[in-house]
């Protein structure tokens, strides 16, 4: 009876846990970006490698700053992951920016547009429990239109990963 319930109900679950976690980061009245992640591949084994998969979908009258932006007094678009027993993980990786200059900036300025995706590979150490197991985190970012930057924002992310 496992095993059966292991090959139908097992790909169910992780289905249903592989459908991203998602927030919305709001500023104001205006919707700036929404935030949302996935885990590829949705199984890993232990000791293997997988990859949480970070999207901020920027609206588009607005952009928010690189992560490592052209000028200091702006705050970069920044994941960080919440450590999680059994995972490591590595440093992410962000898109290419984009110059764009803005009537509040005497010069071009290092951003994100449209969808934004930040990839963070992570290892399932030889030890880690089997099962599923939460991954989360932040991303914090300013969102900015063409004539001004809003106060910070941060949204969480939260994804699932099916340890074998």
């Amino acid at each position: 009876m496992n095993k059966i319930c292991d090959k139908i109900f097992m790909p169910l679950a992780i289905a249903a846990f592989t459908v991203s976690g998602s927030a919305h980061a709001q500023l104001g009245a205006s919707k700036v970006a929404t935030a949302h992640a996935a885990v590829r591949p949705a199984a890993v084994p232990r000791g293997s490698k997988g990859m949480l998969i970070v999207t901020l979908s920027v609206g588009a009258k607005y952009h928010v700053n690189a992560n490592n932006p052209n000028d200091p007094a702006y705050i970069p678009t920044v994941f960080t992951p919440q450590p999680v027993p059994g995972i490591q993980f590595g440093a992410a990786h962000y898109p290419a920016p984009k110059l764009m200059k803005l009537s509040y900036s005497p010069k071009p300025l290092l951003v994100y547009t449209g969808r934004v995706t930040v990839s963070v590979p992570f290892t399932v150490t030889p030890n880690a429990r089997p099962g599923m197991v939460p991954l989360s985190g932040t991303i914090n970012f300013q969102g900015c239109d063409a004539r001004s930057c809003f106060p910070p924002a941060s949204a969480p992310i939260k994804a699932v990963v099916l340890v074998k």
